[in-house]
């Protein structure tokens, strides 16, 4: 295959079942039409082993460009553009996606208020450095997009830090994508930040109506503030499903609560006490409007100080849709409309409601797929309201699941007989799901003790966490499970799991928790069943043949001598009419070395008014027209549309000696690039490619002169 002519070539490595099939975009390079491309880590009955566990289980796809590059389709969607002449025919470049159980090895710790929203992509290949830089669409799940905004991390091939990537937002799209233009491989990655609006106070006082939301605006009265500074504004919705999460987890707290609206944070960029009260202006809660402003008695504004959640005390001014109050603090507010005469008790609401804007309930399930010699295991944690769509899914596959269980002391008989001690409280485990609740980020460390133990070839001995991603499918860990001892009985093991970094008790103890895993004697013995292998019969040694082993006589005839023809010498003259040819003798004439390829980039770097010369040149107007439209559809640099400019007239060219470059500078001359033309005219003389050297010598040369 001829370098020039290389199709592109599809190595998709591992055999996967499809769960997530990716379509191709239909703009993908026609040579990739008959590559079927699926991305994958399924877990059904007819994996392998390797498909479930090893690292090759999940979807990765290698191309080979080759100098022509091309469009390319990545798993989940994703597209990759490869400009021409970067890669050799040998070379390659590879992508792939991080399974959700493999997630942990390439996550990057984020701050609180960022979460992931896209799978890992990793990209790699045999070239590096890259001389130019590739594209890459990455899709990522929707977020939204009225309250937060998308960002892109990556870390670099042979780097250990994250850092922000500069991406385009691609709107073209069925689904959402961002766009990359890096000259770096390495590890990426779509995050989303909640939305930031920024302005400025100033000694003189201030008026601001927010762009986020037209129900907030502040105002600053002159001197109110000490020094200028900048104030940003933050708003975290708080949805009906939360309020109703808060008030089945706390009753207590949230009983007065009817209505609250967002939290919104007016955040300066220091702390500070205002001299003269400010005016914040604030949304009511969705749903509530304000007729007349002395039937709004339990309509409260709260603010959070260093001492937690307070109400603020003000005298209060109505629209129909927003409230005002004025504080000496910029702070985090929230409106609330509680019961009659139950604003006190708001603190308290709102301060349950603060931590709980991303809270949902949640579920902890083992799925176990019991084959003859491998018992397969996957620990997820999903929505509470994933848990019957979960369990059908996974039982097609052919898993049993698990739920957690939890203990309850049995309540103590009184029997009639007395003991110096009372009889220990006996406690009994029930199928009794716990109700908790889960947020992104929320990390588990697990166990696996009792009859049972993990499998040393499965990463479990690498990393024993467990970590709910919140905006991505699935979060997950797989690996093999087996019996601790080679008794043949009913085996009871056990998925112990604790939660790190929660300090609340209440919700440390309802997340810590239990997954009892019973294996029935049938199962274990087929584990242990040894198949029993037919021994191969002997295969009986015959007596060797010994008039075999004697060499046969062959006869050998006397060789002939060859005939030889004779034939009478030609004489010269015909020699000479034979040897004549009629064709005239063809002169290879090498191109001057001042319009070579190398000599013509460096050229169009020092004048790069590549139109204006096309017209000094006498190229024809539709060429002229073609190009410059080429330029701007490719987004060409200057430099880049001379140089294509300066190879087509060569092209057209018969003569590539000296009238070829008396052409070329006279047009030089003609628009004014003298010293162009004279380096180029000198460098045709001297036998030398023009170089970025050659132009600064004679450019001294000259101004000396």
């Amino acid at each position: 295959m001829n370098e020039d002519d290389n199709a592109a070539e599809c190595k998709t490595s591992g055999t996967v079942t499809p769960v997530w099939e990716t379509t191709l975009p239909p703009e993908i390079d026609s040579n990739m039409k008959n590559k079927q491309v699926s991305n994958s880590w399924s877990v059904g009955i007819n994996s392998t082993q390797k498909d479930l566990l090893d690292d090759d289980a999940h979807l990765k796809v290698s191309y080979s460009p080759g100098k022509k590059g091309g469009n390319f389709g990545l798993p989940l969607g994703a597209k990759l553009t490869v400009p021409e002449g970067l890669f050799g025919k040998k070379d390659s470049i590879s992508c792939q996606v991080a399974p959700p159980s493999q997630r942990w090895r390439h996550s990057p710790v984020l701050p609180y208020y960022e979460h992931l929203t896209s799978e890992i992509f990793i990209l790699n290949s045999t070239v590096h450095p890259l001389k130019k830089s590739v594209i890459v669409r990455i899709p990522y799940y929707q977020i939204d997009s009225e309250h937060n905004e998308i960002n892109v991390k990556g870390k670099w091939k042979d780097e250990e830090e994250w850092v922000n990537v500069g991406f385009l937002h691609k709107t073209d799209t069925s689904s959402p994508c961002i766009e990359l233009e890096i000259d770096r491989l390495g590890v990426f990655v779509v995050t989303f930040t909640p939305k930031k609006e920024t302005f400025e106070v100033t000694t003189q006082g201030c008026l601001y109506n927010a762009h986020m939301s037209k129900y907030i605006s502040v105002r600053v009265p002159k001197k109110a503030a000490e020094k200028n500074f900048q104030c940003a504004i933050q708003i975290t919705p708080i949805t009906e499903e939360k309020v109703k999460l808060a008030k089945e987890f706390y009753p207590f707290e949230t009983s007065e609560l009817e209505n609250v609206s967002e939290i919104i944070d007016l955040i300066p960029n220091f702390q500070c006490t205002f001299r003269r009260a400010v005016s914040v202006k604030l949304p009511l809660p969705a749903n509530v409007e304000v007729e007349n402003e002395s039937s709004n008695t339990d309509i409260a504004v709260l603010a959070k100080l260093e001492s937690g959640w307070e109400l603020v005390d003000t005298k209060y001014r109505f629209t129909r849709t927003t409230v005002t109050c004025d504080v000496k603090n910029l702070t985090r507010f929230c409106v609330v409309k509680s019961k009659p005469d139950r604003k006190k008790r708001m603190a308290a609401a709102v301060s349950i409601l603060e931590g709980r804007c991303e809270m949902e309930k949640g579920e902890v399930m083992a799925f176990i797929n019991f084959q003859e010699k491998t018992w397969f295991l996957v620990l997820e944690c999903f929505p509470k309201n994933k848990l019957d769509s979960k369990i059908a899914e996974m039982k097609e596959k052919g898993f049993r699941h698990f739920k957690k269980e939890i203990s309850k002391p049995e309540e103590p008989v009184d029997n009639k007989q007395h003991f110096r001690r009372p009889p220990p409280i006996k406690t009994k485990s029930q199928n009794v799901p716990a109700e908790f609740e889960i947020f992104d980020g929320l990390k588990w460390t697990f166990n696996v003790s009792d009859d049972l133990k993990a499998n040393l070839d499965s990463d479990y001995m690498e990393n024993k966490d467990l970590q709910y991603y919140k905006h991505l499918p699935e979060s997950l860990r797989k690996f093999v499970i087996e019996p601790k001892t080679t008794e043949e009985r009913t085996l009871i093991g056990a998925i112990n799991l604790t939660p790190v970094g929660i300090n609340d008790q209440k919700v440390r103890e309802a997340s810590t928790m239990a997954l009892r895993i019973e294996v029935d004697e049938e199962t274990v013995k087929a584990y242990f069943h040894e198949e029993i292998i037919p021994e191969e019969p002997e295969v009986k040694k015959e007596k060797p043949n010994l008039d075999l082993l004697r060499t046969p006589e062959i006869k050998v005839d006397k060789p002939t001598t060859p005939f030889t023809p004779k034939f009478k010498p030609l004489p010269p003259s015909v020699m000479e009419r034979l040897m004549r040819t009629s064709r005239p003798q063809i002169i290879i004439e090498r191109e001057s070395k001042a319009i070579t390829g190398k000599s013509l980039r460096n050229l169009s770097k020092y004048v790069p008014e590549g139109l204006t010369l096309a017209v000094h040149l006498d190229l024809p107007d539709s060429t002229i027209t073609g190009i410059g439209f080429d330029a701007i559809s490719n987004g060409l640099s200057m430099a880049d549309v001379t140089y294509k400019i300066l190879l087509y007239w060569k092209r057209t060219r018969k003569d590539k000696k000296d009238l070829a470059v008396e052409m070329l500078a006279d047009a030089l001359r003609e628009m004014g690039r003298v010293e162009a033309a004279h380096v180029v005219q000198e460098c045709h003389k001297d036998s030398k490619e023009v170089t970025p050297e050659i132009f600064s010598q004679l450019l001294s040369k000259m101004a000396v002169s």
